[in-house]
């Protein structure tokens, strides 16, 4: 599966594997430490942490791939039959 995500992280072309379109969302959402930014913009005004019924970033860990997808915006670009 090929995933195009143009967003924070992403390497120049934009076109990323399943595992390394997950890596980016790990290493800059799940594992990033939020406590400096929650202290500047609370989690109700922060956008970044705004998206469906989630609690974010708490949540971050329960996502799927196609949680990930839909948040960040990304698109498949080719997916295995």
């Amino acid at each position: 599966m090929k995933i195009l995500y143009s967003g924070i992280g992403c390497n120049s072309s934009g076109e990323h594997t399943e595992n390394e379109f997950l890596d980016i969302m790990n290493r800059e959402f799940t594992c990033k430490d939020w406590s400096q930014e929650l202290s500047l913009i609370p989690r109700e005004y922060n956008i970044r942490l705004q998206f469906e019924d989630w609690i974010l970033p708490d949540e971050f860990e329960l996502f799927t791939l196609y949680d990930w997808i839909d948040y960040s915006g990304a698109l498949i670009i080719n997916e295995p039959e």
